[in-house]
C-alpha cells in the first residue's frame, strides 16, 4: 500500500510525534510505500527511516488553536492538487485535518473537557479547538477512528455517537522501550520517583503530598523529580520543596529508572502514560491513576490503579508496598505489533475506498 502520514513534527520527538514515527517506519519494513507529511523533521531519525517526507511550509503561530488552524489549512491546500490524493491508498492523520480515511486520536477530545468544565465556553480558543475536532471527524474521507487506549477511544465516541458508525480501534504503543536496570540488593529501597514534563496535568502536587506522608513516616525516604526542569516549575513550589525530594530536569529514562525504587503517577488526565510501561519494563513498580489509559491494557503485579481522588495515605501505603519489588514486567509489545494492526485496519479501510 501507499500510504501518508500527517503530523506537524516528524520524528521520535515525543509521545505522539514517536507513535507516528515508530509506525511509519515499521510500515516500511513491511514492504509499503509510507510517506510523512509534515512541517518540520529531525533529519537525523528519519534519515535511515525509509520514509518520504514531504515538508510544508506554514509559519508557526504563536497560539496553540491558530498554529492547527495554519497547518490544516496548508494540508487542505496540498489535497487541493488532485494528483497529490492519487499518489496514496490511505490518508492517516494525527494532526485536526479533513481529507484523511484515518485519523487517530491521542488523547481525551476537546468536546469532553468542555463538556466538564463547561465555564471554558467562553474562552474563544476553546471554542475554536472544538470547531476544529468537529471539522476533523465529520471529514468526508472519514472511515476509521484509531486510538491510542480504550478510555480515549470510549470517550470519542461517547461526545461524537457518529463515530461508532465508522471502523474504530485501539492502538497502544509498544511497551518494550528499556532494559531492566540492575539495582543493589543490599539497599533500603526507599527512593520515590516522578516523571513528567506537563507537571501539573501529571499531578506533580499529589506526588509530593505522597512523598511528605511517606516521609513522616520513615524519614529515609527521598523523592527523584524528573522531566520538567525547575524553571518550569511555580517558583513558591520550588521553595516549599519538601526536605529529601529533588529536582533533575530533563534526564535519561533508563538512568533515571535505576535511580529510583516506586514510579508514582497520580496523573488527572493522562491519555496512555507511556512512561509507566517504560518504568514496568525496567523493572520498576508503578502506582498510577485511574485517568490513565494504560490502566486498560498494562497487566502486571509490579503496578497498582487507585482513584485519582483517592486519598493521599492510600496512595503513599501502595507506594511503600510496591517500593523494591521483585514482579514479571508486562508482556511484551514492539512496534512491529503496532504496525502489524495498523496494516490489518488499512486493509479494510482500502476495501471500503474500493467500493
Amino acid at each position: 500500500m501507499r500510504i501518508l502520514y500527517i503530523v506537524r513534527p516528524f520524528g521520535p520527538l515525543g509521545g505522539m510525534e514517536r507513535y507516528v514515527f515508530e509506525t511509519a517506519r515499521e510500515m516500511v519494513q513491511r514492504g509499503h510505500e509510507v510517506a510523512a507529511l509534515c512541517r518540520t523533521v529531525d533529519e537525523a531519525s528519519v534519515a535511515d527511516s525509509g520514509v518520504e517526507v514531504i515538508k510544508l511550509q506554514p509559519k508557526t503561530a504563536k497560539r496553540g488553536w491558530h498554529d492547527r488552524y495554519v497547518f490544516r489549512d496548508a494540508v487542505t491546500e496540498f489535497f487541493a492538487d488532485p494528483t497529490n490524493r492519487g499518489r496514496f491508498d490511505i490518508v492517516h492523520s494525527h494532526e485536526n485535518t479533513i481529507e484523511q480515511d484515518v485519523t487517530t486520536e491521542h488523547g481525551p477530545c476537546t468536546a469532553y473537557g468542555l463538556r466538564l468544565k463547561p465555564w471554558k465556553r467562553l474562552d474563544f480558543s476553546a471554542r475554536k479547538n472544538l470547531a476544529i475536532e468537529r471539522q476533523k471527524f465529520h471529514g468526508p474521507n472519514l472511515k476509521a477512528l484509531v486510538s491510542c487506549a480504550q478510555r480515549v477511544q470510549d470517550i470519542a465516541v461517547r461526545e461524537y455517537p457518529h463515530l461508532a458508525r465508522k471502523v474504530t480501534k485501539v492502538i497502544t504503543p509498544a511497551y518494550t522501550y528499556l532494559q531492566p536496570v540492575a539495582k543493589d540488593p543490599a539497599r533500603r529501597p526507599r527512593v520515590l520517583g516522578f516523571m513528567g514534563r506537563d507537571w501539573k496535568r501529571k499531578g506533580l502536587p499529589k506526588a509530593l503530598e505522597i512523598f511528605s506522608t511517606l516521609r513522616r513516616e520513615d524519614p529515609s525516604w527521598t523523592m527523584l523529580i524528573a522531566g520538567c526542569p525547575a524553571d518550569s516549575l511555580p517558583a513558591n513550589m520550588v521553595r516549599a520543596l519538601p526536605e529529601g525530594a529533588e529536582i533533575l530536569g530533563r534526564t535519561d529514562p533508563q538512568d533515571f529508572f535505576g535511580k529510583i525504587d516506586v514510579l508514582v503517577h497520580p496523573a488527572s488526565d493522562e491519555p496512555f502514560g507511556m512512561v509507566m510501561s517504560e518504568a514496568l519494563t525496567c523493572g520498576v513498580p508503578v502506582v498510577f491513576s485511574d485517568q490513565c489509559g494504560a490502566a486498560d491494557h498494562l497487566r502486571s503485579d509490579g503496578l497498582r490503579v487507585l482513584p485519582v481522588a483517592a486519598p493521599v495515605a492510600d496512595w503513599a501505603r501502595a507506594c511503600s508496598d510496591l517500593a523494591g519489588l521483585a514482579f514479571t514486567p508486562p508482556t511484551p509489545r514492539t512496534w512491529s505489533d503496532a504496525a502489524a494492526e495498523h496494516e490489518e485496519l488499512y486493509t479494510r479501510v482500502a476495501s471500503l475506498n474500493e467500493r
